[in-house]
């Protein structure tokens, strides 16, 4: 009987433990959520701006897309209507004059969660310039984006297979001792026959 009920309660237990690691995440009215967003409040004019890009790091000359949610910082409910206007900005100041790189045509967004595609020319640092123009109020929010580029991806690969290198070194090298001291200690019983 007792080993029933251990059998038992560890089946609980791993259920448990099973039902924790796998709870789903579930967005809340619509925003972003997750490890990757980025946040800028205002308290003054009540705004709440949400953003991320998917991939999280974007890479040099690959699509990503840029999501943003904007919202009331008070309620917590969407902006209803606005107009956005988007303009990435390079570290680079000698990549584009002013520093920018991109600037999209000013769209009106309804509900307040809205994304654009882009491709980033190079890898390095950018700036994304969200401008809101809503009935009450005109604001700009600025987040940062660092964008992967093949060359640094090589360099990142190559410090993420320096330890398993490593490794592979040390374990050849004590596998080579064992090989050589087993051939030795082999070779002096068979000179003592």
């Amino acid at each position: 009987m007792k080993t029933n009920s251990k059998s038992f309660f560890k089946v609980i237990q791993l259920a448990l433990l099973c039902s924790i690691a796998f709870v789903p995440s579930f967005p809340s009215y619509g925003h972003l959520y997750g490890l990757n967003y980025q946040d800028w409040k205002n308290q003054n004019d009540g705004l709440h701006v949400q953003f991320e890009t998917i991939p999280p790091t974007p890479t040099a000359g690959t699509p990503s897309v840029m999501n943003f949610s904007v919202q009331d910082l008070n309620t917590g409910k969407h902006i209803p209507r606005f107009n956005e206007t988007i303009t990435i900005l390079s570290s680079d100041a000698s990549s584009a004059p002013n520093n920018i790189v991109h600037k999209f045509e000013t769209k009106t967004i309804r509900g307040g969660d809205f994304s654009e595609n882009y491709t980033f020319p190079s890898g390095g640092t950018y700036d994304i310039w969200l401008r809101i123009d809503a009935p009450t109020v005109i604001n700009a929010a600025k987040f940062t984006v660092f964008v992967s580029s093949p060359q640094f991806q090589f360099l990142n690969m190559g410090l993420i297979l320096f330890p398993a290198i490593i490794m592979v070194v040390i374990f050849g090298s004590v596998l080579i001792v064992v090989a050589h001291y087993v051939y030795k200690k082999n070779s002096s019983k068979k000179d003592k026959n």
